[in-house]
């Protein structure tokens, strides 16, 4: 059993999510993003960690403010970041279906791809946050840096692909 570290609220808190959206809808997008990106940056022990924790109830002390603090709004916009290119579709056993509305005008690429690039920035600036917590606070997080070659060890560089100034 997985645990999801962010619900439907924390969801349509951290993000511009309507809360009237179908939650069936994203929450596959919220483990992709968990598998994905919050996996990466926590490294497998901590995420373990965590994952057990949350699962038996036991998250506490500086455990659950990593979690509601910084891993809730970055894993909020990775999910964001990880449904937006399949938000106006939906599968099902007669096809793909493209989401239209009499009330609304369906998006270009162009504004697809403005926001996912503005929800890519947001997710990343909360990664930098949550990496700076996770580097000023190694003694309160032992599981940080013990990863093993078969497991995944944490990405603890918090330049994403934006500009370097040198």
């Amino acid at each position: 059993m997985k645990a999801l570290f962010i619900s439907r609220d924390d969801l349509v808190r951290y993000t511009p999510i309507s809360g009237n959206l179908d939650f069936d809808r994203v929450v596959q997008y919220i483990e992709i993003a968990q598998d994905i990106h919050v996996h990466e940056l926590l490294g497998t022990n901590l995420y373990e960690k965590l994952q057990a924790d949350v699962l038996n109830n036991t998250l506490t002390g500086d455990y659950e403010t990593l979690v509601k603090s910084y891993i809730k709004p970055t894993l909020a916009q990775y999910a964001l970041l990880e449904f937006l290119p399949f938000s106006q579709f939906s599968i099902n056993n007669k096809g793909v279906f493209k989401h239209t509305s009499e009330a609304s005008e369906t998006l270009s690429r162009a504004d697809i791809n403005m926001m996912t690039e503005a929800t890519r920035d947001t997710a990343n600036h909360y990664a930098s946050r949550m990496i700076e917590y996770l580097r000023n606070y190694p003694n309160s997080f032992p599981e940080y840096l013990v990863n093993t070659k078969e497991q995944m060890s944490p990405n603890r560089d918090n330049n994403f692909g934006g500009w370097q100034i040198g």
